[in-house]
């Protein structure tokens, strides 16, 4: 249920009559937005600065207080924490090398097609790099999760 949200909040963002044009791409394209600087949003950023201050202090003062007091399940909590903040965090990475990573991969993978067929290729990454993003990122945490309730099981 957790994972149809995004593509059902999409189908319902479209216009009726855009969403049953089965003649045009449903694909948008680049979408290039501008951003005033002096408008920004700071919110998000307030957001995620106390909720990652908030997860630092609590393994801080809570990983050596279970120690000390022999707390098992809370420092397996902690852990578990620390072990998804790490999944995370190398996701947030892959997504940010995943254009140079495509662009690389085209070159040495496909070293005999020619120059066109490899610029058509580009503009097709270009142009799906939202859904190649969000597939990614979808596909990176289920098989982070996936490898780590199979090594947390096998323990």
């Amino acid at each position: 249920m957790l994972s149809s949200i995004i593509p059902i909040r999409r189908t319902l963002s479209t216009n009726l009559t855009d969403a049953l044009n089965v003649n045009r791409s449903k694909n948008q394209g680049v979408i290039i937005s501008i951003i005033d600087n002096r408008t920004k949003d700071l919110i998000p950023y307030l957001l995620f600065g106390t909720f990652a201050c908030t997860f630092g202090i609590a393994i801080y003062y809570g990983l050596p207080l279970a120690m000390l007091e022999l707390n098992l399940g809370l420092i397996l909590i902690i852990f578990f924490a620390i072990l998804m903040g790490l999944l995370t965090g190398l996701v947030i990475f892959s997504v940010n090398l995943q254009g140079a990573l495509e662009f690389l991969l085209m070159h040495l993978l496909l070293f005999w097609e020619s120059k066109s067929m490899k610029m058509v290729l580009r503009k097709n990454m270009t142009t799906h790099k939202r859904k190649n993003r969000l597939t990614a990122i979808i596909y990176a945490l289920t098989l982070g999760c996936i490898i780590f309730l199979l090594t947390s099981a096998a323990l």
